[in-house]
């Protein structure tokens, strides 16, 4: 059977979903954000809840850098 690959229209309908949350570094807390290109919010909550170890971790190294630039995951449709 031949497998037909994911048309680009759900490529295109991709959004970005931003999630917000605090960190305490040194005792002080500290805003962080992160977006996530996906499909759906469903698909965006299942990759944050998925990565957030790694999310948690540039989170933190920005922190430490004093880099304020937002986090942002790409997530690639699965063909």
């Amino acid at each position: 059977m031949r497998q037909e690959q994911q048309s680009l229209t759900a490529v295109k309908s991709a959004a970005d979903f931003k999630f917000r949350f605090q960190m305490t570094n040194e005792g002080a807390r500290h805003a962080c954000c992160v977006t996530i290109q996906a499909i759906s919010e469903a698909d965006a909550t299942a990759i944050f809840r998925a990565n957030l170890p790694t999310i948690e971790k540039l989170a933190r190294l920005n922190l430490l850098t004093n880099d304020r630039e937002e986090i942002r995951l790409d997530a690639v449709p699965e063909g």
